[in-house]
């Protein structure tokens, strides 16, 4: 159904005609498709969509075909792999966004289910990978220790698990040896700093393979794949580099080098985010991090040649990358900020390019979507920080409202890519301005250490900046300028309305931190060492975290704020939207507070997205737009 919503131009008024020309159900229906793997024989592409309302796993025989359902529940599913080589696919499920895993294993088709494990209070399980003969699977869980994860492996036929690693870390499986022999293991001590292992699987040997200063240099190292034969170990990392970079390790002399990629000449300061190997490791596609938008390479590894990547397939916006398991065929998963996730089948002998799946727009015209403008801004101390500009079509040149629209993390990053909710409010006649301020990840370790503890507010700043740079370009109403974020972002909606209430309209907190100090109390138990390194510890910064939080300066807010939490989230426990809920109503402030009994770390289900998502328009429309 199509809603029209007019704002009439009058002579006195500021504000910019404009027609809302598709409803908010719409753009909340819109689905596109990812996560894509090859069955073991390569007849099936398995995906995911939200088809019902969840994520759930579907599959298609051939690329276009009708796609069929393999799982049916209630909640999302949040992940699954297929079996390298049997007809099965395990699958990973959690209840009510609680994000606490449970493990099913199906046939191909979904058929003959059985859960493999036992849904013990607040144990997770998340999966690890298939051994090379499929007949095992490494797998991680807390059941030892609330705090850590051990490793485990699962087999299959035995039926049985064993613990083949322990430490009082958040310890992560990864790569089997070509021979089953080996399991790379990464230990991970903070945010932006683990090492790789290889554990040998018979002895139970442990060999330590990133050594550096953990203290001093921090660094990253993320398991690629073995070599071919197994003697070599490919790893990302950023040890003695500002940014990511392919590395490799060999096993016999025990040397690890960066590997020398001439064809990324001119990209030398930029993040490699992802290395994909063909399984018999003779090609390479990398994928660069360009400032929020990605570019993909491919390399022949025998022949020492860079592969052209059809026009087809270019795209600033990577969603998926997965080789079929003979190597014949590549899946490529591209959107953009105008197209929703589409998965097509790239094959490398013929070079055809087809089109698995197809996005469903709701409706929704696609020439009403709007692309984003990069732009810089400079922050109180002379940091460029990079922002991507949305305007919406046919706006007129004065007086937008806007949002400013926070990430996640804080390790994480504003991207290049197709967001419904924004193109939903573009349409309405908004502007959405999304910052990556100072402590975002892809523009080098040092900036993303900018906002670490005692610079925790320095980011705030940054958005007050923002807020001079958008008064600066004449296109934009400066009072008629709202926050939103979700998660950390959640924080910072919070920080910017304590610390500048005189620069926003309203705010929209999503399952964000209220109060540090009880927000590390009962975040879940394996989080929270996490993140005491990356916000500052209950022990040693108390009285600092106290100062930071945003619950103890409620009485300086003076906009309008709306909460939105789920009811079970592990990581933001729902008592941060309550205790600020309660303080801003107490301060007699205008707050809405919606709670959803039946999710965890943000939105999952549409029936919920449905209810929310109209409710912050109508918030938004009320003390923003409409102002």
């Amino acid at each position: 159904m199509r809603k029209f919503f007019i704002v009439i131009f009058l002579p006195f008024l500021l504000y910019t005609t404009y027609s809302q020309k598709f409803g908010l159900e719409q753009y909340l229906n819109i689905r596109g498709a990812g996560s894509p793997q090859y069955s073991y024989d390569n007849t099936r592409i398995y995906f995911i969509m939200t088809v019902t309302g969840t994520n759930q796993l579907w599959y298609c025989d051939k690329p276009g075909m009708w796609p069929k359902q393999v799982t049916f529940f209630q909640d999302r599913i949040s992940g699954y792999s297929a079996n390298p080589k049997r007809d099965l696919v395990l699958i990973e499920k959690d209840e009510g966004g609680s994000e606490y895993n449970q493990f099913y294993l199906a046939k191909g088709d979904g058929t003959e289910m059985i859960r493999l494990t036992d849904n013990a209070p607040k144990v997770l399980y998340d999966f690890g990978r298939w051994s090379p003969d499929g007949s095992f699977f490494s797998y991680l869980s807390n059941k030892r220790s609330p705090y850590y994860y051990d490793v485990y492996i699962y087999d299959i036929d035995k039926k049985t698990s064993e613990m083949v690693f322990s430490s009082d870390n958040s310890n992560y499986p990864s790569e089997f040896s070509p021979d089953g022999k080996y399991l790379v293991i990464s230990r991970s001590y903070t945010s932006d700093d683990n090492d790789i292992y290889i554990l040998d699987l018979v002895t139970k040997e442990l060999t330590l393979i990133t050594k550096h200063d953990n203290f001093n240099d921090p660094a990253e190292f993320s398991p690629v794949t073995f070599s071919a034969e197994g003697s070599e170990l490919y790893y990302i990392s950023n040890k003695n580099s500002d940014f990511f970079r392919l590395a490799k390790y060999d096993i016999s002399n025990g040397v690890s080098e960066y590997v020398e990629l001439s064809f990324l000449k001119g990209y030398e300061h930029r993040d490699i985010s992802q290395v994909v190997f063909s399984n018999d490791k003779s090609r390479i596609l990398i994928q660069v991090n360009d400032e929020g938008y990605d570019k993909l390479f491919m390399y022949d590894v025998k022949n020492r040649t860079e592969i052209t990547i059809p026009n087809q397939i270019k795209s600033t916006s990577i969603t998926a990358l997965t080789f079929s398991k003979d190597d014949k065929k590549l899946i490529v998963g591209i959107n953009s900020a105008a197209n929703p996730s589409v998965l097509y089948e790239w094959d490398l002998s013929t070079r055809a390019v087809t089109q698995v799946t197809y996005p469903v727009l709701a409706g929704v015209d696609p020439l009403s979507f709007v692309e984003p403008k990069l732009i810089r801004y400079k922050s109180f101390d002379g940091l460029e920080i990079p922002a991507f500009v949305y305007l919406p079509k046919n706006s007129g040149s004065k007086n937008i409202p806007c949002i400013i629209a926070i990430h996640g993390g804080p390790e994480g990053q504003a991207t290049y890519g197709f967001a419904p909710v924004y193109q939903y409010f573009l349409n309405a006649g908004y502007a959405i301005v999304e910052p990556n301020v100072r402590g975002s990840t892809g523009y080098g370790k040092k900036y993303s250490a900018l906002d670490n503890i005692r610079n925790r507010e320095k980011s705030v700043k940054d958005i007050e900046y923002l807020v001079k740079y958008i008064k600066s370009r004449g296109d934009i109403d400066p009072g008629r300028i709202a926050v939103y974020g979700g998660s950390y972002g959640g924080y910072m909606v919070l920080a910017c309305l304590t610390l500048y209430p005189e620069l926003f309209a309203a705010g929209v907190d999503i399952v964000g931190i209220a109060n540090f100090v009880t927000f590390l109390e009962n975040t879940a138990d394996y989080r929270r060492s996490h993140r005491e390194s990356e916000y500052g510890s209950l022990e040693k910064d108390h009285d600092f975290l106290q100062n930071i939080s945003p619950i103890n300066k409620v009485d300086m807010i003076k906009a309008p704020l709306m909460i939105i939490h789920g009811r079970n989230d592990p990581r933001v426990p729902v008592g941060e939207a309550e205790q600020m809920y309660k303080a801003i109503s107490e301060s007699g402030r205008t707050a809405e507070l919606l709670i959803y009994e039946d999710e965890g770390h943000g939105l999952a289900k549409l029936k919920n997205r449905l209810d929310a998502y109209p409710k912050m328009v109508k918030f938004l429309d009320k003390y923003v737009k409409d102002k």
